[in-house]
């Protein structure tokens, strides 16, 4: 189990995560671009699973798209408005259960075309990072596909920096958090930070080839984005797909993507 399992019970037992995505509006980056890198891995036979599965965001984009998917969370509110909207949506080829990300003994080794794990990673240290890694890699089948999104340490504090000033985060305590130590100065117990080279050197350790590693939301806020006018956003989309894709800008993302094969 996660060392600070319980504190992540607490933090998403009031967390709006059934709506997150909504929320974040049209030009929500971090979704918009996880669903461009992983498209081209679900196809209408893949068996797919999503470790850290929210509110169920991902299910309803590729419910029509997989043969079946397979969702768990540690959260029993997330889990709960979950199956409440397999229910209502009459979702036939989807199931979500609670589960520990780092000990996911109620799946089977080889089980999975494809395994997303879009959230574990934002809230564990790197032991057990590497826990999560292997179970990932575990229920996975030979050559399938592992994504596992993660939260930079330099695109954090540079897109807080953007939208607050970079007065009020280039301090001590965040060098010393989030730079030093890769823990959120706020909620060091609950959020985790690392870099691409680190995550892709953990995701090598326990034997995963890595094909990508990827930007989501570089740099600018998404309300930020959805306030440009047509053209200026066209030019935008045009820069972003450049930095999500070249691995000198991926660690100026907030969040970011890799993607590895077993």
């Amino acid at each position: 189990m996660s060392e600070n399992k319980q504190r992540i019970i607490e933090a998403y037992s009031t967390a709006n995560e059934k709506d997150r995505a909504e929320l974040s509006g049209e030009y929500g980056m971090e979704f918009l671009y996880t669903k461009k890198f992983m498209d081209e891995y679900i196809n209408p036979n893949t068996e797919l699973c999503e470790i850290g599965c929210g509110g169920g965001y991902y299910s309803i984009y590729y419910a029509d798209k997989c043969k079946s998917y397979f969702g768990v969370d540690i959260s029993p509110e997330n889990i709960g408005a979950f199956n409440k909207t397999i229910k209502e949506k009459n979702l036939s080829n989807v199931k979500a259960e609670i589960a520990d990300a780092t000990h996911l003994n109620n799946i089977q080794d080889d089980s999975f075309d494809v395994v997303l794990c879009l959230g574990p990673m934002y809230h564990l240290n790197r032991q057990d990072r590497l826990k999560c890694i292997s179970e990932c890699r575990r229920i996975c089948k030979e050559d399938g596909i592992i994504a596992f999104a993660y939260i930079n340490k330099i695109g954090a504090i540079v897109k807080v920096g953007i939208m607050s000033g970079f007065q009020n985060v280039l301090t001590d305590k965040i060098s010393e958090s989030v730079l030093d130590n890769g823990v959120d100065d706020l909620r060091p117990d609950l959020f985790f930070y690392t870099m691409p080279e680190e995550i892709s050197a953990d995701a090598n350790a326990v034997g995963l080839e890595v094909i990508n590693n990827v930007g989501l939301d570089v740099i600018l806020d998404d309300q930020l984005i959805e306030s440009l006018d047509v053209s200026q956003r066209e030019v935008w989309f045009k820069m972003a797909d450049l930095m999500n894709t070249t691995p000198s800008c991926v660690g100026m993302s907030n969040h970011a993507l890799l993607i590895c094969r077993k």
